[in-house]
């Protein structure tokens, strides 16, 4: 039953020009963005149970390194602006995670928080990056090898669709790996991981380091798709989005692409409807925000309890272990909704 309806989910998304117009493919391919950020946020909270509130920093970082590939530094081949993109994400991401990876989970949360800000705060008064105005003149660049102009909206969606199933691949290699299951110990005794000989420090600092390249992987599909790079890509409500993906999705891998989509539809449909569609939105925010607490004692969440059974995802410790898989889901309470990309 789970095969088949992922066989019938990608099907469902790879015919989706054929009843779905230009604007609505638009909205899948935000979808699918907010998806690979969903992802990133997934493998810390999920795998090692630390709710970061600073992804929005690697995001951003992502998106400005992908806008000023081709603005500034005359790259014109995505895959050389993606790699750029993650390398140098992870070089920013490292002492952070040095240091983050030392802390417990409401610690974690407040220095990738704090990050986060410290980025958007030097952003809106770096000129040379576009200042508070943004980095403008985005552009797609080539997709070679492929034969695809990343310049037509149905190349470029089948291009994010395509990312977003490698990030995908990505994890759940790892996830099913015998590195998933150290990290997974790690994640319900990491004194008892240390007695054995592992280098705790050491594996969650992979674990950090990986999920800040899929986020960086996002922000260069949110930079080319939008063609414009923001402060505001680094704020705060970047982060309280991929919570809340993966507050709603659980622990099933697949499912943040889902809540993704369906989020971004509903947000469009909102904003139709009622002038109020931000405030509308944000309390649906704020209910699953204060409903963090119960989906974290059911860690397969609100539509992924039955698949992550079916793929073998180890569930998220609960309060008796120490993390606090939730908080990051309360947090977001205090946070208003960001419109999107």
């Amino acid at each position: 039953m789970k095969w088949l309806a992922m066989l019938a989910g990608t099907v469902a998304l790879l015919a989706a020009p054929y009843y779905l117009d230009l604007f609505q493919i638009g909205l899948v391919t935000r979808g699918l963005v907010w998806a690979v950020v969903g992802l990133s946020v997934w493998f810390l909270l999920r795998i090692l149970a630390l709710p970061s509130f600073g992804h929005a920093a690697f995001f951003g970082i992502g998106a400005y390194a992908a806008g000023l590939a081709v603005t500034r530094w005359e790259v014109d081949n995505v895959f050389v602006a993606l790699a750029i993109a993650v390398l140098l994400t992870c070089a920013v991401a490292l002492p952070i995670a040095l240091v983050a990876s030392r802390l417990g989970s409401i610690g974690f949360l407040l220095i990738t928080l704090a990050f986060a800000e410290m980025l958007r705060s030097l952003a809106l008064r770096w000129r040379s990056v576009g200042g508070s105005d943004g980095l403008v003149g985005v552009t797609r660049p080539d997709a070679g090898p492929l034969p695809i102009d990343l310049a037509d909206p149905l190349a470029f969606f089948y291009f994010t669709i395509g990312v977003t199933a490698l990030c995908l691949l990505v994890l759940r290699l790892v996830q099913r790996s015998a590195l998933g299951g150290i990290l997974v110990g790690i994640r319900e005794s990491e004194s008892r991981m240390r007695a054995l000989g592992y280098r705790v420090g050491a594996y969650k600092v992979f674990a950090f380091e990986l999920s800040a390249a899929v986020a960086a992987v996002a922000g260069v599909l949110h930079a080319y798709l939008i063609r414009f790079v923001s402060p505001e890509d680094l704020g705060a409500l970047v982060s309280a989005r991929g919570l809340i993906i993966v507050v709603i999705a659980g622990a099933a891998l697949a499912a943040p692409v889902v809540v993704a989509v369906v989020l971004t539809f509903g947000e469009d449909l909102a904003s139709s409807r009622t002038e109020n569609w931000l405030a509308l939105t944000g309390l649906v925010y704020v209910a699953v925000a204060l409903l963090g607490d119960l989906v974290s004692t059911r860690p397969r969440g609100w539509i992924g309890r039955r698949a992550a059974t079916d793929e073998g995802a180890t569930p998220a410790p609960d309060a008796g272990t120490g993390a606090s898989p939730s908080c990051g889901a309360v947090a977001l309470a205090a946070v208003p909704v960001q419109e999107g990309p």
